[in-house]
Parts: structure tokens; sequence; C-alpha cells
């Protein structure tokens, strides 16, 4: 038995970085993890590597699954129903497709933690720790904004 569907979430960002290796993805965890099904979340990479096995171990410290994860292009997005686009990386920003400069966007300048573990690799784990925090806090103010409700409550995420 197939159960009825209700109509689509009103928002789906896409989170887009060059590689789609660590802060994209761990964006869009974060915003499942925090909003469920009241928006949906896509990341994708202009240039898509490899998922960073830190990021999976960074999130999973904090109960958040990337395992099934990969990492994605932009041919693998919906691009179509994308309502927003969040950039994380410069590189992504000056990359981003002429089709989704219209949309609403921001850009969070998240330093990439794969190459601070170049730089210092004793800081490797604190480097992909500090990423996921700093992603959740941004993450949990986007929530936020776009789940207020007309009469000015918020839902509660958290």
């Amino acid at each position: 038995m197939v159960l009825p569907q209700g109509p689509p979430p009103p928002h789906h960002v896409l989170f887009l970085c060059t590689e789609n290796a660590c802060r994209s993805q761990m964006a869009e965890a974060w915003l499942r993890h925090l909003a469920g099904d009241a928006i949906r979340a896509s990341s994708a990479g202009t240039r898509p590597a490899t998922l960073h096995p830190m990021s999976v171990r960074a999130m999973a410290e904090v109960g958040v699954d990337l395992g099934g994860q990969r990492a994605k292009g932009l041919s693998d997005v919906d691009l179509a129903s994308v309502t927003q686009v969040v950039t994380v990386c410069d590189g992504a920003a000056a990359e981003c497709p002429a089709l989704l400069q219209d949309l609403p966007h921001r850009h969070w300048p998240v330093p990439d933690p794969a190459s601070i573990a170049r730089e210092f690799p004793h800081l490797v784990s604190d480097g992909f720790r500090a990423v996921r925090d700093n992603l959740k806090d941004r993450v949990t103010l986007l929530v936020r904004e776009l789940t207020a409700v007309s009469d000015g409550q918020m839902r509660k995420i958290v």
C-alpha cells in the first residue's frame, strides 16, 4: 500500500562546495537532522571528489550519520526544485552556475578542514569538529528563519 504524500516542503536548500567532500555534506546532514521533513536539503560540488572520512567521523560523534552520503555533482540534484543556495566556500561562490544565481543566495566562507589537516596533521580531528560545530550554528539559524510561522512564533527545532 502506498501512503498519500503531502505537499513538498516549501524550501529546498542546496549547499554548494567545490568538492562536496566535507562542508556541504555536513551542512546537508545538519539541515536534515534539525529540520526533518520541513525543509528539503541537498548538497553538491562544482567538481565533486570523495566524501572525506573525517567528515563522517566528526558527524558520528554527535549522532548524525553521513555513512550513506556520497559526493555529488550538480547533475545529481533536482535543480528545478531548489529555492535557496548556500555556498560554503569561495570556489563554489565563484563557480555557482548561472541558473542558480537568481535564487536567494547565502555565502558562508567556512574554512576547509581538509586543508587544515594537511597543514597541521595533529589538529585534524579538532579542525573537522570546529567546522561541524560552526555549520550546526549556521544551519540552526537558517532553519529558524525558514520555519518561522506567520504569527512570529518559531517551531522548536533543537
